[in-house]
């Protein structure tokens, strides 16, 4: 079973080599296995580029088990003309889908970007949506072991229970 995967590398944020923030033309690279995407040149120059380069990605939602992950490197531009990595983000395919992101949903993230020496460099923002695809792949949900659920939803380190986001209110009285 496959899906279509429409990617959009939005931005970065504090974009860093060895600690000093770049001044370089950037851009980054999407890559879902074999398969690679490379968005346009930011031109200022600036360490938080804007690029809004959108690609569409076939994968197989079957492979590995559910196991997949989108790798976004940034680069930029030396004065020569090579291209120098600043860093990459690992993105899991659990986090836009399965259980909880429905197909259709646009899912707008940021991720933390790290050099080769696993230091923080940056942020990436990107948007994921998965396609929706035929009423033939909807009623075939269950198609693959990566997408049959026998356990009970949990996440990582909690024990099993489920935890939700709960909005708190706080009213602050101002001193007249």
């Amino acid at each position: 079973m496959t899906k279509t995967l429409e990617i959009d590398i939005r931005s970065a944020e504090g974009l860093k080599v060895n600690r000093r923030l770049i001044k370089r033309k950037t851009f980054a690279v999407v890559k879902i296995g074999d398969k690679s995407r490379i968005s346009n040149l930011d031109e200022s120059g600036e360490s938080n580029p804007t690029w809004n380069h959108k690609s569409e990605i076939t994968i197989d939602s079957c492979s590995n088990s559910g196991k997949q992950f989108i790798f976004i490197e940034v680069f930029y531009r030396t004065g020569s003309g090579r291209n120098k990595k600043i860093g990459e983000a690992k993105i899991p395919a659990t986090d836009f889908m399965g259980r909880y992101s429905p197909e259709g949903h646009l899912n707008i993230l940021s991720y933390r970007l790290r050099d080769e020496y696993g230091d923080k460099c940056g942020i990436v923002n990107v948007s994921i949506m998965v396609k929706p695809g035929s009423t033939e792949a909807i009623k075939d949900y269950g198609a693959c072991s990566s997408q049959v659920r026998t356990e009970s939803p949990s996440i990582d380190g909690y024990g099993g229970r489920i935890v939700t986001g709960v909005p708190v209110y706080c009213v602050i009285q101002r001193q007249s």
